[in-house]
């Protein structure tokens, strides 16, 4: 819990942004942990914030808070170890205001990550000192990728130096598209890995392949008649006075309806109307029309 004057202290730490510091994107399974680094260096104040909302741990000369004392740590040079990763804890990280770290946390055993990531595989299930990691591509052979010796010393054996052993666990940087398969620490499976393309702005929900067109959203203020009849709406443009609105569109565009209030149905070819019920309900319906012009029925 916070002390009850500890928001007075936020206007006092605004101003201590420290060194600038490169955003770092992670990638990391849940129930294991990572440290952040906070790039404020030479400051002994530290603020530490996720999604510009919540206030994490707060140290500031001699006074120090923290809202969970056993998942938040904060180390001597103001870094934050973020301990037993849930869910919750997605989201961007900021320490004294500056956006340091974007963090996804990864359930189950198949993860997806976007190119260009920082993804963190902890060789779970294996108590041995020694680790030795393989990757498996689709259709190829198991290689190895990574050793850490019993005493420490941490050979990566590919990777062009994006391999690495941080955070108690293998470390991929700069995630790439050959970097996809399946990962075998000590003969367990740890991880599935899809990699997606890159994109021009990396965002804190996991993107997509490809993103479907959306359709046009019209906001049509509150109707004045208890009843309103079914009324066609293009997206491409709204009607213009005198325009027949009962004229179908051509081929490729795309017809709304709406109804609001008690259902007035008219009569369709080959469709039957619902059964009535006399509550306000609302109705909507996408149609698309071929390209020659059809004869409706009023």
């Amino acid at each position: 819990m916070f002390s009850c004057h500890v928001w007075f202290l936020l206007s006092g730490l605004i101003g201590c942004t420290g060194n600038s510091t490169a955003a770092i994107w992670f990638s990391v399974p849940e129930n294991h942990h990572v440290c952040l680094p906070c790039g404020s260096s030479g400051s002994s104040d530290v603020i530490w914030t996720r999604q510009d909302q919540e206030v994490l741990v707060i140290r500031r000369g001699g006074y120090k808070t923290n809202k969970d004392c056993r998942r938040y740590r904060l180390m001597v040079n103001g870094d934050l170890c973020v301990q037993h990763l849930k869910e919750s804890d997605h989201g961007r990280y900021r320490c004294n205001q500056q956006l340091v770290a974007e963090l996804q946390v990864l359930t189950g055993r198949d993860y997806t990550v976007s190119a260009g990531r920082t993804l963190l595989l902890p060789c779970s299930g294996s108590s041995k000192p020694k680790q030795r990691w393989f990757q498996q591509r689709e259709g190829e052979r198991r290689e190895a990728v990574l050793t850490k010796y019993r005493n420490g010393t941490v050979k990566p054996e590919r990777g062009g130096g994006r391999l690495s052993f941080t955070n108690d666990a293998l470390q991929i940087q700069d995630l790439q598209p050959e970097d996809a398969g399946e990962y075998v620490c000590n003969g367990l499976l740890q991880a599935r890995v899809t990699v997606l393309a890159a994109h021009a702005e990396t965002s804190s929900q996991p993107p997509s392949t490809s993103t479907p067109p959306s359709p046009a959203v019209v906001t049509a203020a509150a109707p004045t008649r208890e009843d309103t009849e079914l009324q066609p709406w293009t997206a491409s443009s709204a009607p213009t006075e005198g325009e027949d609105l009962e004229t179908p569109p051509l081929c490729g565009e795309t017809i709304h309806y709406a109804s609001l209030g008690r259902q007035n149905w008219r009569e369709r070819p080959s469709r039957s109307p619902p059964e009535q019920s006399h509550h306000s309900v609302i109705y909507s319906s996408v149609v698309s029309r071929p390209a020659a012009r059809a004869e409706h029925k009023l």
